[in-house]
């Protein structure tokens, strides 16, 4: 019997696997024994770590199927822009920001996660807001949503933009003077990021990997899913980012598992991807595993621009934004497909999903493939017909929990009658569907039970007054564990090796103070995580009474 290297005993493990054990132990990076404590006791050697847990509970390490952590790494040292209740509280923050940091004349200055739809009026912000805060310094400060930014004038100038600039499925919105007036949308805000010089970006890659990931273990996160080319802060490419990865890894310090999800947009990003590279799905090693070819058919409810087959209730005339053609997209799809990579694609609005699911129900008819698990990244508005289509092609999806508390306030006004088919987990958990969830980092919060309090009861976290918006669609706290363990697990083709407490998985696991499959549902916001173990090690701890001392 090889030397166990920890032993937790005492517990009250959720495997994900069908059982409900008392302890583990654990043999290097894996898992080798689960059972009752006296299984458990036979492998107990002079060197063994022992743990009691005391009747606490255990969990897989939760695994975030969709986070843009190079984004989140970046956004911990921005300036906080979430709740600001009006456009002047919001230039407020963003001068103290300037002024505390003493940030130098000329270098650019980031902020994230104002909502205009907390000001007076949901007015957006211009670059006429921002010129008053600085006219010395370029700055971007992007949404909530993430699908919106705000430059004022130097930036703007910095990035070359003129009333001539134009880059199809995004805009750079004008004003009465027909000059961009600094609000920048969809694909072309993605553009305008990468017009920073790249030599100094590049330095904070690592930086910003090391300060998400150490994040994330916090809340029991010991892999994400993560799309790092878009989002704020980076603008280089994705090869860059590979290779930043790659060093951490070999220098032992990636602080969790990564499953990379790659930008291409356009068709021409395929090709020249696949051309020159020789990357595909499924490669790398326990650390670092190459994922799926990401791609975005429409924008986000909060801006609008949400692919929708009728107009919104509350913008009549308006249906969103649609990146591609019908056709654009087939070609896009078939091209990952048929070079063996997973694809992944940003649907929200009713539309778009629509559009998505025909694309691949025309690719997977001419180019048959098994197991493919190509995925949907939201999947926020649809109806019955489409989840059942979603069903039948084998598709699943990165849900996001926390988005179904954040969206309540807006659905209604929205959708009108079309929002009581939105965030329908029930629905596509009945049907079959794999439902993996995720944060969306830095879009949403990382906290695992606040986005599994979003989904077991209904509600709103930030609007506690509202009454449950679809409470049909619930699902129970062990369901929604699931999404976060071995689901995710299985929509990276991982279920063998992670998602579960199994003999022979890695030992990723979680502790928790207190058991969710217990608590009344109220109290499941205030889940703590007071352990995270990483390959057989713990690498957060909560305090240091945490745990007891090993015996």
């Amino acid at each position: 019997m090889p030397q166990t290297t920890m032993i937790l005993k005492n517990a009250r493990i959720y495997t994900m696997d069908g059982r409900i054990a008392e302890a583990a132990a654990i043999t290097g990076d894996r898992i080798a024994k689960v059972g009752s404590n006296q299984e458990i006791k036979s492998w107990e050697g002079k060197l063994t770590q022992v743990i009691d847990l005391g009747g606490r509970t255990v969990v897989p390490g939760f695994n975030d199927s969709h986070t843009h952590l190079v984004g989140y790494g970046n956004s911990l040292r921005y300036a906080n822009l979430e709740n600001c209740l009006s456009c002047e509280e919001m230039c407020g923050r963003i001068r103290h920001f300037i002024r505390d940091r003493q940030i130098p004349e000329g270098e650019w200055v980031f902020g994230r996660g104002w909502n205009q739809n907390l000001f007076p009026g949901g007015i957006f912000p211009t670059k006429k807001d921002l010129d008053r805060v600085s006219d010395k310094h370029p700055i971007l400060i992007i949404c909530t949503c993430g699908h919106v930014g705000i430059a004022n004038t130097m930036a703007l100038k910095d990035g070359n933009v003129t009333e001539e600039t134009y880059l199809p499925g995004g805009q750079f919105d004008k004003g009465a003077d027909g000059e961009p007036n600094g609000v920048i949308r969809e694909a072309a805000l993605e553009w305008f990021k990468k017009q920073r010089d790249p030599e100094s970006a590049r330095r904070e890659l690592k930086q910003a990997i090391i300060r998400g990931g150490e994040e994330m273990l916090r809340y029991g996160i010991t892999t994400v899913h993560t799309e790092d080319t878009y989002d704020l802060g980076y603008p280089g490419d994705f090869m860059d980012i590979y290779h930043a990865y790659q060093e951490l890894a070999s220098e032992k310090k990636l602080p969790l598992r990564i499953y990379q999800k790659i930008s291409l947009p356009t068709g021409k990003d395929i090709d020249e991807f696949l051309s020159h590279c020789s990357l595909r799905t499924g490669m790398g090693h326990d650390f670092y595993r190459i994922g799926p070819v990401k791609q975005w058919a429409d924008g986000t409810m909060g801006a609008r621009t949400a692919g929708m087959k009728e107009p919104y209730s509350d913008a009549p005339g308006e249906t969103g934004i649609y990146y591609y053609t019908d056709q654009e997209l087939y070609d896009n799809i078939r091209k990952a497909h048929c070079a063996g990579m997973q694809v992944c694609i940003h649907t929200i609005g009713d539309g778009a999903l629509e559009q998505v699911l025909n694309a691949y129900e025309r690719v997977l008819r001419d180019f048959p493939r098994k197991n493919h698990r190509h995925r949907l990244v939201h999947g926020q508005v649809g109806n019955l017909e489409l989840y059942k289509k979603i069903a039948k092609l084998g598709l699943n999806i990165n849900i996001q929990p926390a988005s179904t508390s954040t969206d309540i306030p807006i659905m209604e006004s929205r959708l009108g009658s079309r929002a009581k088919y939105c965030h329908a987990w029930r629905t596509l958990t009945d049907l079959g569907v794999n439902l993996n969830a995720s944060s969306d980092v830095p879009v949403e919060t990382p906290n695992v039970f606040c986005g599994i309090y979003a989904i077991v009861t209904r509600k709103s976290l930030e609007h506690p007054e509202l009454a449950p918006w679809n409470p049909h669609e619930k699902v129970t706290v062990m369901e929604a564990l699931r999404f976060y363990t071995i689901n995710s697990a299985y929509a990276a083709f991982e279920e063998h090796i992670k998602g579960s407490v199994t003999e022979g998985k890695l030992a990723d696991l979680v502790i928790l103070d207190r058991d969710p499959c217990a608590v009344d549902p109220e109290e499941l916001p205030e889940v703590q995580v007071d352990a995270t173990i990483l390959g057989g090690k713990i690498v957060y701890l909560r305090n240091e009474k945490t745990l007891p001392s090993p015996v």
